[in-house]
């Protein structure tokens, strides 16, 4: 019985043993696969933890556009004036085209000598240091002088130029003792008198010695400008009625003033007007209103025979903050400057001959064309003058040239109209292709 037994009890412990051993195997073969596990994720978690980058999308073609272009990549630009280091507040080109004076709230007035103005080189000029801010500037009529208006002195200030560029200027005249908010000098282009007109209603006319000969009030509630033709002495100013009204400054034929008669007024806008312009000979005139739409006149007229100026074009502008206008020496082209724009129509037909956008950092504050009409000039309060060449000018020679090619009988004025017509017109395809 004892051996039976034994044998048994060795059998029970030879399956226990089997029984632990399996259990041993089995528990260190799940350890070791939830091991290999933890250490390598599954392919979904893989993406989870290093998820691929995604490109980045292609602009649009209105992201694109919005690049912006430097005013002098522009292929209308010609030249910069620089040297002012604060806002430009007017400029004023002489008679003969050769000088440009510009002032400035840095207290200085710059006499630029702009004859080779298109070359693009630096411009030549004069510094008249002054010792208060200037807000206007007119030249005399023969270019020997300039006349600065200085509101916190209360006074005008006349220099007498030196004979080139450099040399210095001297103080001849001090007018004084003005009243009221000072904004506009004018020397009369016939060089008889000299106009300050006030932010409020009053025009003053003074002798070249500075007597004071006269005081217009111009019914405007308030100036917007107030400036003298290039022809006849017609004082005209706009403001805050639909009009521009005009008086004519009358010396007998000794030089002897006579007084200030009310000439014309140019209606037909239906609010306030920012600002008007004269041709070179005074026979056309153009205004810029709040109304949204600016207007051609002619303006040569008798007006001492009661005969009105009538409107010749209208046409529509985008200035509803404000706007300056100039009419080229020839009255064929408008320019309109509204911020910090510039565009040019067809005086005519009203159509639009071209447009220039951003052309300053900051707000235009002046608009002029140069003496002959084939450069535009614009100053800022980025402290600049820049320069750009009138494509619109050049298309409207082209019309002038083509119809007088129609009518033409000699031979070799026929041939130098084509040759004029063919040059200009490749000049205007060629600035087509780059603007």
């Amino acid at each position: 019985i004892n051996a039976e037994y034994g044998g048994l009890y060795s059998v029970l412990v030879g399956i226990a043993l089997v029984f632990v051993s399996s259990l041993i195997y089995w528990w260190s073969s799940s350890g070791s696969v939830k091991e290999q596990e933890e250490k390598e994720p599954s392919p979904a978690k893989k993406q989870e933890s290093a998820p691929t980058p995604t490109p980045p999308a292609p602009k649009s073609k209105k992201q694109q556009a919005t690049k912006k272009i430097s005013p002098t990549s522009h292929p209308l630009f010609v030249n910069m004036l620089r040297g002012h280091t604060d806002t430009i507040m007017d400029m004023d080109i002489d008679q003969s085209g050769k000088l440009l004076a510009t002032v400035s709230t840095d207290q200085t007035v710059r006499m630029w000598f702009i004859k080779d103005l298109g070359k693009g080189t630096d411009v030549k000029y004069t510094r008249i240091p002054l010792d208060s801010d200037g807000c206007s500037v007119s030249i005399s009529p023969d270019g020997k002088a300039v006349a600065v208006l200085l509101p916190n002195k209360a006074c005008i200030e006349i220099y007498r130029l030196g004979k080139k560029p450099g040399d210095p200027a001297s103080l001849v005249l001090t007018i004084d003792k003005l009243k009221g908010d000072l904004k506009d000098v004018h020397i009369s282009p016939t060089g008889k008198f000299i106009i300050v007109s006030t932010t409020t209603t009053q025009v003053y006319v003074y002798s070249l010695k500075g007597e004071l000969l006269h005081t217009t009030d111009t019914a405007q509630m308030y100036n917007g400008q107030v400036s003298i033709s290039p022809c006849k002495d017609l004082i005209g100013a706009s403001g805050f009625t639909p009009q521009v009204h005009f008086w004519a400054v009358q010396f007998s034929k000794s030089g002897a003033f006579q007084g200030v008669q009310e000439a014309m007024d140019l209606s037909g806008h239906k609010s306030g007007v920012y600002s008007f312009a004269f041709s070179g000979d005074t026979r056309r005139a153009v205004t810029v209103s709040k109304d949204g739409t600016w207007r051609v006149y002619n303006t040569d007229v008798s007006w001492h025979l009661n005969e009105d100026p009538k409107c010749l074009t209208t046409g529509v502008h985008d200035g509803s903050a404000g706007a300056h206008v100039a009419m080229s020496p020839d009255g064929r082209v408008v320019a309109i400057a509204t911020d910090n724009n510039i565009t040019l129509y067809n005086s005519d037909t009203g159509e639009q001959l071209d447009h220039l956008s951003a052309i300053h950092s900051d707000a235009i504050n002046r608009i002029e064309f140069s003496d002959t009409g084939k450069y535009v000039l614009t100053c800022a309060k980025d402290k600049t003058v820049r320069v750009w060449l009138s494509r619109a000018g050049m298309k409207r020679d082209i019309e002038l040239w083509v119809e007088s090619l129609k009518t033409a009988t000699n031979p070799s004025h026929k041939e130098r109209l084509k040759a004029q017509i063919a040059e200009t017109t490749a000049r205007v395809a060629e600035l087509a292709t780059l603007c």
